[in-house]
Formats: C-alpha cells, sequence, structure tokens
C-alpha cells in the first residue's frame, strides 16, 4: 500500500483520476470519501479552497483511501527549505507518545530518518516490538466463569438449570465453573489490533511482525471492540508489564477522535486534533520536569468557577486551564496552549481577544498574578525569542500575561524551553530544576 503525505495548510490538487499511487494530490472519489468520513466523525478533515483545491484542516493522522494511505502531518516548520519528512515524522509520534504517557516506546531518531514508511507504520513496529519481548515471558492467563451443559459434575452444578434443561436428559449436568486460560479481555484487545493493523500496513517489514505475533493469540476469541469495552479493559500486578502495549493499542483502536469499530469495517482512521495534542505534550513534558522538584503541575485543572449564584450559592460556569502551576497550595502560573501561529508583524500579535479574556478569568479565578499563553513557534516571525511579549491586565490586580513560544524542532529541548517559559512569566523556580 502506498503512503502519500500531507502537511497543515498545503493547498493540496484535486484531480480527476489519480496518475500514479504516490501523486501529491487528492482525487474526487477521495475527497467524497474524506467528506464521509469528516460528517461521519463530525470533525474538519479537510477544508475546501476551491473546486481544484483544499488542505488539511487541524487534524493530524493516517486515513486509509482505497489503496493508499494518506497521511496529515503538523506543519512543525524547519529551517531547510525543503521539508525533512522523517523529521516530521519523528517529531509527530514524539509528541503522541509523551502526550499519551508512551514514552517507553520512543524511537531512536536516526532509525527513522532511515525509513521513508509513514509515521503509522513505524508506530506497529514499536507496538509489535514491545509486544513481542513480552510474550518471551508468557501470555498472560486468567480465571474465567463459564457455564455449561457437561457429562460429569465440574465446579457448581446449577439447580435451577440443571431442572429446566436437563429434566430428561440425566445424563447432562449443568455446571459452571472456572476455566484458566488466554482468553480475557486484555489479550482479546491484542488480538484485534493485531489483525487490523495487519489491514492497513503499507510495509511488509511492519506486516511480518505482526503476522509473528498472531500465533500466541490463536486460543483468543475475535470480538468487535467498542469504546465502553477498551476502557473497561484493564492491568493487574501479574499483567502491569503490558501497559505500554496496551498504550499502543488503544491509541490505534481508538485514538483521539475515531475508533475501527465505527462505520466500515474495511476503512481506517487515526486523526489527532493538534491543538489537544500539542496541549497534552506540552503539559507532560512539564509535568515530567517538575516532578520531584516541589512544584505540582495540574493538568485540565478545575476547581474554580467563574461565578456564583447570589441566591443558591451555586457556582457554574467551571473554569478548565490546561495548565496550572502550583508550590504549596498556591497557583503560581495558569498555562493555556494554542495551537496557531502568532503574526509578530501586528501590533496585537494575531492574538485572539477572547484568549485574552479566559485568561484574565484564569488570573482572577486562582488568584494568580502570571498567566502565560504558550504558542508554537514559527521561523517566519524571525527568531525563536521564546517570551514574544508580556501584557499587564488594566484594572484589578494588575495581573501579567506572557505571551511566549516554543519550538518544536528539536524536541529534546522542549522541556528547558517551557522552564525558561515559566520564568519569563515570574516564576521563581530552584536552581536545581533548572540545572
Amino acid at each position: 500500500m502506498s503512503v502519500v503525505s500531507f502537511r497543515e495548510y498545503e493547498r493540496i490538487p484535486v484531480v480527476g483520476k489519480l496518475s500514479s499511487p504516490v501523486e501529491r494530490a487528492l482525487a474526487v472519489a477521495e475527497i467524497d470519501q474524506l467528506d464521509a468520513l469528516a460528517a461521519r466523525l463530525k470533525i474538519p478533515v479537510i477544508e475546501h479552497l476551491s473546486r481544484s483545491r483544499v488542505r488539511p484542516a487541524q487534524y493530524v493522522g493516517a486515513v486509509q483511501l482505497g489503496g493508499r494511505t494518506v497521511e496529515f502531518l503538523p506543519k512543525i516548520e524547519q529551517t531547510e527549505a525543503e521539508v525533512d519528512l522523517p523529521a516530521v515524522r519523528h517529531n509527530l509520534l514524539q509528541m503522541l507518545l509523551v502526550a499519551y504517557d508512551l514514552e517507553g516506546a520512543t524511537p531512536g531518531k536516526a532509525a527513522l530518518e532511515q525509513s521513508s514508511d509513514g509515521w503509522l507504520d513505524i508506530l506497529m513496529r514499536l507496538f509489535s516490538r514491545a509486544l513481542a519481548d513480552q510474550l518471551r515471558r508468557g501470555l498472560i492467563r486468567r480465571y474465567r466463569e463459564e457455564a455449561d451443559d457437561l457429562p460429569t459434575v465440574r465446579g457448581r452444578l446449577q439447580i435451577e438449570e440443571q431442572v429446566r434443561r436437563n429434566l430428561v436428559h440425566r445424563e447432562r449436568s449443568a455446571c459452571a465453573y472456572d476455566e484458566f486460560d488466554e482468553d480475557h479481555a486484555l489479550n482479546q484487545l491484542f488480538r484485534v489490533a493485531i489483525r487490523r493493523m495487519l489491514r492497513v500496513a503499507s510495509n511488509n517489514t511492519t506486516q511480518q511482525a505482526l503476522r509473528e505475533l498472531l500465533p500466541a493469540f490463536e486460543g483468543v476469541s475475535d470480538v468487535v471492540p467498542t469504546a465502553d469495552w477498551l476502557d473497561r479493559v484493564t492491568l493487574d500486578r501479574v499483567s502491569e508489564r503490558f501497559g505500554l502495549c496496551l498504550g499502543m493499542a488503544r491509541l490505534f483502536l481508538r485514538g483521539a477522535t475515531t475508533g475501527l469499530y465505527a462505520g466500515d469495517q474495511n476503512s481506517f482512521a487515526l486523526l489527532f486534533d493538534m491543538n489537544d495534542l500539542f496541549e497534552r505534550f506540552v503539559a507532560r513534558t512539564l509535568r515530567r520536569r517538575l516532578r520531584g522538584s516541589g512544584f505540582e503541575v495540574s493538568i485540565q485543572d478545575s476547581c474554580h468557577h467563574l461565578v456564583r449564584d447570589l441566591k443558591s450559592k451555586q457556582q457554574l460556569f467551571r473554569l478548565r486551564p490546561d495548565i496550572v502551576v502550583r508550590k504549596d497550595g498556591a497557583s503560581l502560573c495558569v498555562v493555556d496552549t494554542k495551537w496557531k501561529r502568532l503574526s509578530p508583524e501586528e501590533r496585537k500579535l494575531g492574538i485572539s481577544q477572547g484568549d485574552l479574556y479566559q485568561m484574565l478569568a484564569y488570573a482572577e479565578g486562582y488568584a494568580s498574578s502570571a498567566v502565560l499563553l504558550i504558542y508554537p513557534w514559527d521561523p517566519a516571525g524571525g527568531d525563536h525569542l521564546s517570551v514574544r511579549k508580556r501584557l499587564v491586565f488594566e484594572g484589578g490586580k494588575q495581573s501579567t500575561v506572557t505571551i511566549g513560544e516554543v519550538s518544536l524542532q528539536d524536541l529534546s529541548g522542549v522541556d528547558d524551553r517551557l522552564l525558561g517559559l515559566l520564568e519569563g512569566a515570574g516564576v521563581m523556580l530552584a536552581d536545581e530544576v533548572c540545572a
């Protein structure tokens, strides 16, 4: 299966029929499929600019369209004039693994640079490698309750069922008993993930790695996963070593927006909202960096409300900032992320007035004198300054809002850049935190 890549904001030609599977265009039939997918999922997948041009919306990921896979990549800028696709894929995959707490599967950048595969194939190979490592230590078996008519009593005799079903069949006994085997929800999830990965893998190496896993799950039942079922699959003390594998399988089967259990079972779409992905990546990177430092990083905090009803005293309109940095119970800084580019040539940098109103509400609700808005850095705006501008809200407590950017070209330095933004916003960090 061929893989073709497009990036955010890229203007994509629309043609009646593709001249080859790798043509960097979308056929009219593919546009129809993408529009149908968007309608089913109720998300924007592509924007129609004209009859002959479309562009990806804010969702990134991969969609299977007939005989090829189309991957939408984020616009993580490179300094070179020519886009370095392996580097972009590496950064997207790295952001996903950090955002969904799957850092144990982080691939080496050198290995990715030698591969022309799409990021989805690389994710599937990471899953295959992690699962194969655990299977060498043995497949998890669990007790499950079964009920059946048996020639001899096994487990517990079900008196009511025996009378109802076997009154004239004395040679059968209605029994309930425990079966100790591998056919349980965790292994069923792995089996369905492997089988569906095989349908979308575009690389022979990926397909071979997945096929080698299937024999271990021969005794496991096929299931049709649902969102609720995926959430109910849990780990215990014995199976916790499969945590990384479970996380990647869930990421594949559900993603941030969709699952393979919706709609046509022969189609595939794994899409992530870049607004959500950027927020999760920044929040978890900052939490990891400040772990054990005495600073607490709260993600999607919901401790405060915007207003209170004077008569009923009921609190209304819950505040939910992306990140709150606290120490000794005090809110030092409220952080919000925005996946959009600033416009340095404009006096207001292109910042939305609504975003500033939101940050003012956070400053008041959390009694914080510092709030921080973080945007992705765009080389078109000049040098990476980290702190682009500092503003002060007029009146009231005169809280300060800091406008900052973070470069995503080299993700290994994002944690230090985030600490620099916190310090730029007025948070006093201990020397050992910044070391």
